[in-house]
C-alpha cells in the first residue's frame, strides 16, 4: 500500500538536488529502465518520452514518492536531466525528452469539482471524458527576437499561452536599451513544441442529486498530442496550474487548469468501480443465490408496481451480451436495446431515472430537451481555447460509451439526432463530416428508451408504428419492445392504488421515526412489514459492484443452448401465414444477447439451458405485446407502416380496378366490390388512397379510378 502524499505545510524529509539526482540515477540503473532508455535512444526523436511507474518510486523510497506528488516540477526537471546525461552512454543526445509518471495511487485522485488552491503545483490524477479536443498546433517555447535598430539577437523563454516579448535591447554597444524599441519575432528560428487543448468532463455516472458535470481544460504538449479523441474516457496525471482570467487581467481571481504529464486510457469499461478481495468473496457468494435474478429485478425501482417482465429485461440489459470481433473486420454488438412505448402515467420516466442511477456507468437524457451536442454529437465553435476553430463536442450517447444511455421522450428528438441514431444503434459509432471535421466517434452503449403515443394513448387494434413518431427502421433496431398501456380494470386498479398509497404511508412513517413511530389508529409494525417489499433487496452499491464484476466474464454458448435458440426462432417464424412476418433475423441476435447476459448475471463461463429458457420467456412476453386482438403475430404491425392486411387489401383493390380495364370504376363501386369479398370500408378507402399516392391508380374525368399500366 503506497504512502499517502504529504500535503504542503506538513514536515517531510528534505531532499537536496544532489539526492534527487542520485535517486533517479539509481532507479534508471535497473534492468527494465536501462532497456527503456536504450529503446528511447534508438527511436529518438520519433519517441521522446520515458515512462516511470509511480509504484516503482514508492517501493524504493516512500518519502521521495511523496515529494514527486508535492513538488513535481523540481523532481521531473532533475529526472529529465539525468535521462539526457544517461543518453550519452548510447551516443545519442536526447535534447528534448519527457519524463512522465504514470499509475498514480488512488489516494491522489481528485474529482474535477474538488480541485482547490491546495492542489496548485502538485501532481494529481483526474478521471473524465474528453468532451472537446482541438487540433494540434505548434507552440513557441523559446522565441527568438531581433532588435529593429541594431539587429541584436534576443532569446525569450515562453511560458503560458501569451507571447512574452523582450523589455529592452541588451546590446551594450548601442543606446537601444535606453529607448523604447521594436522587436521582430524570428518565426523561422523560434523553437516550437506541439501543443493541444483538451476539455475533460466529469463522468456522469458518479453524479447524484441533480449535480451538473464540471469541466476542466487540459494542456497537452509534445508526443502526447493527437492521441486523445472526443469521447475517450481517460485518466490524466497532471500538475494543477493557475491561470489568469482573460476578461480582466487585474483581478486576484484565477482559474485552474491541468498541465498533463501522462494520460492513461481505460482498459476495462468498469475499472473505476473498486472491488476489494472481500468484495469478490461476497459477490461470488451472492451469485449462488437461486433467486438472484428475481432479487436483482426486485431491486429496480421497487416503488413502481408490477412491470415484472420489464424489470427483468432491464436487469439483463445492465449485464449485457458479449461484443464479438469476427476477425474479418466485422463486429457484432453485445449491448441490448430496449424500447418502452406506453401511455402517459405508467412510470416510464421514473423507471429510466432509477435505472440510470443504478447502472455502474450511465447517463440520462431527454430527446425533447436535448440541445447543443444533443444525443449524438455536434460541431461547435468555441473561443475558450483562443483559436476560434470548430471543435467536435460529444453528445449523450458518446458520453455513455461502454455504459447505459437512458433516453426519455425518445420520439421527440431532433431530425439530426434521429438520422444519426440508425448508425449509432447498430454499428455503435457516429460518423461526422461537418465544418471541415471528419470523424468517427464510438458509442458502444445499451439504450433504454421511452416513447409516448402521438394521440395520447395507444390503441391495440391499430398499428403501433402509426401511433408513434419514430421511423420503422429505427424501431427495428431494438431487441425488445414493451407496450405499457393504462387500461381500466377494477381489480388491477385497486391493487395499484393500494400499492401507491402504501408507498406514501411508509414514507410518512419514515419521516416520523420509522418502525419506532407511535401513531394513534395505525398499526405501525404491520404497515412496515407489509411495505418491506418497497425496499430494494440489494443495496445500490452492491448491485453496481456485482454488475462491474460480472462484465469481466465472457461466456460461450453450448450446443444445447444453440439448438434451443435456433428451434425457437424457426418455430416463431413458422407461425406466420398469408405473407406475415413474425420476427426478423435481428430478433435471433437479440435472443443470443439475452442468453449471454443471463449467464453473466450468474457469473457463469457457459451459456446454459437456464439462460436460454430465461431469454425465450422474456422474448415470448415481448411477442405477446406484438400480437393483435386475436393473438396473431405480425411484425409489421410494430415496425412498419403497412402490415400484411394492408398489403393484401392493396392487392385486392388494384386487381378489382384492373379487371375493368379502360372503363375504370368509381370509388363507391370499388368499395362495394371489395366489401363482397369481405373487406372493411375503411381498409378499402385507405388502399385507394395509398395506390393513388404511389401512382398505381389515377382519377379520370367524373371521378373514375383507373389502373396505371
Amino acid at each position: 500500500m503506497s504512502a499517502a502524499p504529504v500535503a504542503k505545510g506538513i514536515e517531510m524529509t528534505e531532499y537536496t538536488d544532489a539526492e534527487i539526482t542520485k535517486f533517479w540515477e539509481d532507479l534508471f540503473s535497473r534492468e527494465d529502465y536501462r532497456k527503456q532508455l536504450s529503446e528511447l535512444a534508438a527511436a529518438f526523436p520519433d519517441k521522446r518520452s520515458l515512462y516511470v511507474d509511480y509504484f516503482d518510486i514508492d517501493n524504493v523510497d516512500k518519502d521521495f514518492s511523496s515529494l514527486v506528488i508535492t513538488s513535481p516540477d523540481r523532481c521531473l526537471k532533475l529526472g529529465t536531466k539525468v535521462v539526457i546525461d544517461y543518453s550519452e552512454k548510447f551516443s545519442t543526445n536526447l535534447y528534448r525528452v519527457n519524463l512522465r509518471v504514470k499509475h498514480l495511487p488512488y489516494d491522489v485522485k481528485v474529482e474535477i469539482r474538488n480541485i482547490r488552491a491546495r492542489h496548485l503545483n502538485t501532481l494529481v490524477a483526474v478521471d473524465g471524458l474528453a468532451r472537446k479536443v482541438t487540433v494540434v498546433n505548434p507552440k513557441a517555447i523559446n522565441a527568438r527576437f531581433t532588435c529593429a535598430k541594431c539587429g541584436q539577437e534576443i532569446w525569450v523563454p515562453q511560458r503560458g499561452t501569451l507571447l512574452s516579448r523582450p523589455i529592452a535591447c541588451p546590446n551594450p554597444a548601442t543606446t537601444c536599451n535606453k529607448t523604447a524599441n521594436n522587436f521582430i519575432l524570428d518565426e523561422v528560428n523560434t523553437v516550437y513544441l506541439d501543443s493541444q487543448f483538451v476539455e475533460i468532463q466529469e463522468s456522469p455516472d458518479g453524479l447524484r442529486g441533480g449535480q451538473q458535470p464540471e469541466r476542466k481544460t487540459c494542456y497537452i504538449d509534445d508526443d502526447l498530442c493527437g492521441v486523445i479523441t472526443t469521447g475517450n474516457r481517460i485518466t490524466v496525471n497532471a500538475i494543477v496550474r493557475s491561470k489568469e482570467k482573460k476578461e480582466n487581467d487585474r483581478t486576484t481571481l484565477f482559474e485552474t487548469c491541468l498541465e498533463v504529464v501522462s494520460v492513461e486510457f481505460e482498459q476495462h469499461e468498469y475499472e473505476e468501480i473498486q472491488i476489494t478481495d472481500e468484495d469478490e468473496v461476497m459477490l461470488k457468494e451472492m451469485s449462488k443465490d437461486p433467486l438472484l435474478f428475481e432479487h436483482l429485478a426486485q431491486s429496480i425501482s421497487p416503488t413502481i408496481h408490477g412491470l415484472n417482465e420489464v424489470k427483468e429485461a432491464i436487469t439483463l440489459q445492465m449485464f449485457g451480451g458479449c461484443h464479438k470481433d469476427n476477425g474479418n473486420g466485422s463486429e457484432v454488438r453485445g449491448d441490448i436495446h430496449i424500447l418502452l412505448m406506453g401511455d402517459p402515467g405508467v412510470a416510464k420516466s421514473q423507471l429510466l431515472r432509477y435505472t440510470a442511477s443504478l447502472a455502474p456507468r450511465s447517463i440520462f437524457a431527454s430527446g425533447k430537451s436535448a440541445s447543443g451536442a444533443g444525443l449524438t454529437a455536434a460541431v461547435v465553435r468555441s473561443d475558450e481555447f483562443g483559436d476560434g476553430r470548430w471543435n467536435l463536442e460529444a453528445g449523450a450517447l458518446v458520453l455513455a460509451d461502454k455504459g447505459l444511455a437512458c433516453i426519455d421522450e425518445f420520439d421527440k428528438m431532433t431530425l439530426e439526432d434521429r438520422s444519426a441514431l440508425h448508425e449509432a444503434m447498430e454499428s455503435q459509432r457516429i460518423s461526422f463530416a461537418k465544418a471541415g471535421i471528419t470523424a468517427v466517434l464510438q458509442c458502444r452503449c445499451s439504450i433504454l428508451a421511452a416513447a409516448n403515443p402521438k394521440e395520447g394513448r395507444f390503441v391495440r387494434t391499430s398499428k403501433f408504428v402509426s401511433q408513434i413518431d419514430l421511423p420503422p427502421a429505427l424501431i427495428s433496431r431494438f431487441d425488445l419492445i414493451f407496450v405499457l398501456t393504462d387500461e381500466s380494470d377494477k381489480d388491477k386498479d385497486r391493487k395499484l392504488a393500494d400499492f401507491i398509497v402504501g408507498v406514501h404511508q411508509r414514507g410518512e412513517l419514515n419521516n416520523i421515526g420509522g418502525a419506532e413511530a407511535q401513531v394513534e389508529g395505525v398499526d405501525v409494525a404491520a404497515v412496515m412489514e407489509k411495505t418491506d417489499k418497497y425496499v430494494p433487496y440489494f443495496e445500490r452499491d452492491v448491485i453496481r459492484k456485482y454488475i462491474s464484476y460480472a462484465k469481466r466474464i465472457t461466456p460461450y454458448m453450448t450446443d444445447d443452448v444453440k439448438k434451443d435458440i435456433v428451434d425457437k426462432y424457426v418455430q416463431i417464424r413458422g407461425l406466420g401465414g398469408d405473407g406475415k412476418i413474425t420476427i426478423t433475423a435481428r430478433a435471433l441476435e437479440g435472443l443470443v444477447r439475452l442468453a449471454e447476459a443471463s449467464a453473466r448475471m450468474r457469473l457463469s463461463a457457459k451459456v446454459e439451458k437456464v439462460d436460454s429458457d430465461r431469454a425465450i420467456r422474456l422474448f415470448e412476453y415481448y411477442l405477446s405485446c406484438m400480437a393483435d386482438e386475436n393473438g396473431n403475430l405480425d411484425y409489421d404491425r410494430f415496425a412498419n407502416t403497412m402490415d400484411s392486411n394492408d398489403r393484401n387489401v392493396n392487392q385486392v383493390v388494384e386487381k378489382i380496378v384492373k379487371s375493368k380495364g379502360k372503363e375504370g370504376m368509381s370509388a363507391l363501386d370499388i368499395i362495394d366490390e371489395a366489401g363482397r369479398l369481405g373487406w372493411d370500408r375503411a381498409d378499402v378507402e385507405n388502399a385507394i388512397q395509398f395506390l393513388r399516392n404511389n401512382s398505381l391508380l389515377y382519377v379520370s374525368t367524373g371521378g373514375i379510378y383507373k389502373a396505371v399500366n
